[in-house]
């Protein structure tokens, strides 16, 4: 069965779209066969992240609903790296165990599920966390980002999460030196979740979300994917220290 992971942030903005797309590429280039899940209905976007919008001829309530087989709703995105569209109008209302059974249906064909959460803490962010195993929780270094962390963190175990991580994204050493944003330190502190790995701020992150190009292998953005990736399949990897200050 697939090592399930929910997505999530108490903000919107703070890139965790971008670092699901990230985290699926690493793990996708680790050989091990993912599946990302977008579930912010009306909102989602990784199928614009990887520039396949115009292939999303179904979408996970035409699976749940009958219309399409499991297999016809996947784009294959890249090599070991699937991706399950979401509705591209708002659904509110759509049934408590969708989600769930997703993971049901497509679970033991792949070694990483990666679920992509709304932002905040309403009943998008219930069904995703209960169909998961474990979850990051995305945060950037600034007060309103932590506190939502924090919000999401308390409601994921609420939800049976027995082991949520936080991401720091977007960190941005030189601001931290000047005190315009949150050390690392702080943003464990205030959020009260365990620490899985820093993504450092970097200007291209902006331009590949738009062109649906990957980034290339020597950014520092990439190599903090690989490395949160390896800490979420259980290996034990060495934080940057520079990252703690």
């Amino acid at each position: 069965m697939a090592n399930t992971v929910v997505v999530a942030s108490g903000k919107g903005g703070v890139g965790k779209s971008t670092l699901t797309a990230g985290l699926g590429r690493a793990a996708a280039a680790a050989g091990k066969k993912t599946l990302l899940i977008d579930c912010d209905a009306g909102l989602g976007c990784l199928d614009i992240l990887f520039g396949r919008t115009a292939d999303c001829a179904f979408n996970w309530m035409d699976v749940y609903e009958e219309r399409c087989t499991c297999e016809d709703a996947l784009i294959h995105l890249e090599q070991h790296l699937w991706l399950l569209p979401v509705p591209r109008t708002l659904v509110i209302d759509f049934p408590e165990d969708a989600i769930s059974s997703f993971v049901e249906k497509y679970g033991e064909d792949y070694d990483l599920i990666l679920i992509d959460a709304p932002a905040g803490i309403g009943s998008g962010l219930k069904r995703a966390a209960k169909a998961a195993q474990r979850a990051v929780v995305v945060a950037t270094p600034d007060a309103v980002s932590v506190r939502g962390a924090w919000a999401v963190a308390r409601l994921l175990t609420q939800e049976g999460i027995k082991e949520a991580r936080l991401i720091v994204n977007r960190f941005d050493y030189k601001a931290v030196r000047k005190k315009k944003l949150f050390n690392v330190d702080s943003a464990v502190d205030q959020t009260a979740v365990q620490l899985i790995g820093v993504v450092p701020e970097e200007e291209k992150i902006i331009t590949s979300s738009v062109t649906g190009k990957q980034l290339k292998k020597s950014s520092s953005a990439v190599r903090a994917f690989a490395r949160i990736e390896r800490r979420i399949a259980g290996e034990q990897v060495t934080l940057k220290a520079s990252y703690l200050k």
